[in-house]
């Protein structure tokens, strides 16, 4: 019985058997050229990346509030990523401390400016 599983097995050991592949030499001028999607959209950047935030810019600070309730925008509403969303979170809480925002609404002298993001938009 063993030898007739011996004449299954492959013989790797013996003389001029070799083990590795031999490449193929097909011709490559068929095969597709590899460009990239010309329909990706590119990544979203952060707008305020490379822009220093500091909690005495008030005009800056009052594109990330609610101008009905005064409540800070989320990262899915501004687009901020999530270093410049604390930082803006956090120069907005010292700004209503210090009592240069309001906590309750958005000054009204800034409700004519241009919006930074288009929330409207946003999903």
């Amino acid at each position: 019985m063993w030898r007739a599983v011996r004449k299954w097995r492959p013989v790797y050991w013996q003389k001029g058997i070799s083990t590795q592949r031999i490449p193929s030499t097909s011709n490559t001028s068929d095969t597709p050229i590899t460009l990239e999607n010309p329909y990706k959209e590119p990544p979203k950047k952060c707008i305020l990346c490379g822009v220093s935030v500091d909690y005495k810019n008030v005009q800056l600070l009052s594109q990330f509030i609610s101008p009905y309730t005064g409540r800070i925008f989320g990262r899915h509403i501004t687009g901020l990523c999530g270093k410049k969303q604390k930082h803006i979170s956090k120069a907005i809480k010292k700004a209503q401390q210090m009592g240069f925002m309001s906590v309750t609404f958005k000054d009204p002298t800034f409700l004519k400016d241009p919006n930074i993001c288009d929330f409207k938009l946003r999903e």
